[in-house]
């Protein structure tokens, strides 16, 4: 990572230094993300693949977003406050 004091660490870093503190590791972690291919560069499509966004798939996004409304509360207001659980760049 290129900061300097003026820029604050990017998510990446603090994460990386996080989980490296976290794991008692005494050399830290490698960014490797720009050599790793990004899905989907070549826009292949493949039978199973379905565009959420279509009309005819409302009802499932209905589903998807209440499940997704659901479980943001609950790793929110339980999750979260368990003392088991270690989160990166909290403030």
């Amino acid at each position: 990572n290129t900061n300097d004091d003026a820029s604050p660490p990017s998510r990446l870093s603090t994460f990386q230094t996080d989980l490296q503190h976290f794991l008692n590791l005494t050399t830290p972690f490698q960014t490797y993300f720009d050599s790793i291919p990004h899905v989907n560069k070549n826009r292949m499509h493949y039978p199973e693949y379905m565009d959420i966004c279509q009309s005819r798939y409302e009802g499932l996004r209905d589903v998807l977003v209440r499940q997704g409304e659901t479980t943001s509360e609950w790793i929110l207001q339980e999750f979260l406050k368990s003392e088991d659980v270690v989160v990166s760049g909290e403030e």
